[in-house]
């Protein structure tokens, strides 16, 4: 297999006690501990994806489920618009708050027209 240029990475932005252990995965992380922060690396990194003069290009970026309940969801969908990178949210070392699977719902719902989660 041949290395390219267009190698995308997977990225976490949250806390840095749980986002850590993802590194041994080969996830870049990315420290955050209020919303506002989680924001602030989530725009960074889609500047890099977006640059064609960036060498680090992302694919997925997962954020960790309490800081999204911090921040401003009209900033957040400006920010997540476009194919890449994709964004998912995923829990906290709390378990789940509810934010990923209700996003998913009105998700859902947009696209069929119905509610069927």
């Amino acid at each position: 297999m041949s290395t390219t240029d267009n190698e995308y990475k997977i990225a976490i932005i949250g806390p840095e006690n749980t986002v850590s252990g993802f590194r041994a995965l080969g996830v870049e992380s990315f420290p955050a501990h209020t919303g506002e922060e989680a924001m602030h690396q989530l725009k960074s990194i889609k500047q890099m994806t977006i640059d064609p003069t960036s060498p680090s290009k992302y694919a997925v970026v997962c954020i960790i489920e309490e800081l999204m309940l911090q921040v401003d969801q009209s900033e957040y969908a400006k920010v997540a618009d476009g194919p890449l990178p994709a964004v998912v949210i995923l829990p906290g070392q709390e378990g789940s708050k509810g934010f990923a699977i209700e996003r998913l719902r009105r998700l859902a719902e947009k696209a069929v027209g119905s509610a069927i989660i």
